[in-house]
């Protein structure tokens, strides 16, 4: 019988669509309970942080900040690498991202790893000084 979870692909681009719609609980329903989250060059949150709740509680006031700024992702564009293995990709890619009536470019690379229907680790990587500087917080 064929696992009907979904795949890696599928779960990445409901993660990109939930970040897009700002809808975080839906976002949060993708990730397995046990979850390992990576920033490795983040200099405004930890760079690793296992579990879910945690990333949450990492991330939620994150997001509301970003939200009282109104700081808004408007786009998405991007490219998908398979790999040998079916449940890991790597995606480069960009959000556009309004703020204070300007729209700026936020590259970012992800390894994802969904297993079970359930996103179950990313490592992403962008560079914390170019959105500093692009946020005016320089």
């Amino acid at each position: 019988m064929r696992d009907r979870s979904l795949d890696v692909r599928t779960l990445f681009e409901k993660q990109i669509d939930c970040i897009v719609r700002d809808d975080r609980e839906a976002q949060a329903r993708l990730y397995a309970e046990d979850v390992l989250y990576e920033f490795p060059f983040a200099t405004d949150r930890p760079r690793r942080i296992e579990g879910r709740d945690a990333f949450l509680a990492v991330m939620q006031p994150l997001w509301q900040l970003a939200r009282q700024r109104h700081v808004k992702v408007t786009g998405y564009r991007g490219q998908i690498q398979a790999t040998t293995d079916p449940d890991f990709i790597v995606a480069e890619c960009v959000f556009d991202i309004e703020i204070d009536g300007r729209t700026i470019e936020g590259p970012f690379v992800q390894f994802f790893r969904a297993h079970g229907g359930k996103i179950v680790a990313v490592r992403e990587y962008f560079s914390a000084a170019a959105r500093s500087e692009a946020l005016g917080q320089t």
